[in-house]
């Protein structure tokens, strides 16, 4: 063995183990784009579910507001 890496084969092994690193580095920068977009998706479901409760509640708070005074 000389200590160059060339007898055990390393060289080779290193540039192969150097690419599976970089694509495993891009598939997860894709999974964290996947993530954020995501995360922003079900903040908006969040906001819209928020203001279509309110709007039922106005509307329920509406009507009986208007049975009432129809009653007196």
């Amino acid at each position: 063995m000389t200590g160059d890496g060339h007898e055990d084969g390393w060289q080779e092994w290193s540039k192969h183990v150097l690419k599976e690193l970089e694509r495993q580095n891009e598939w997860l920068a894709s999974i964290q784009k996947a993530i954020t977009a995501i995360q922003i998706d079900v903040a908006i479901l969040k906001l819209k579910a928020g203001a279509w409760g309110a709007l039922g509640g106005l509307i329920a708070v509406a009507v009986a507001l208007a049975v009432g005074w129809l009653h007196k």
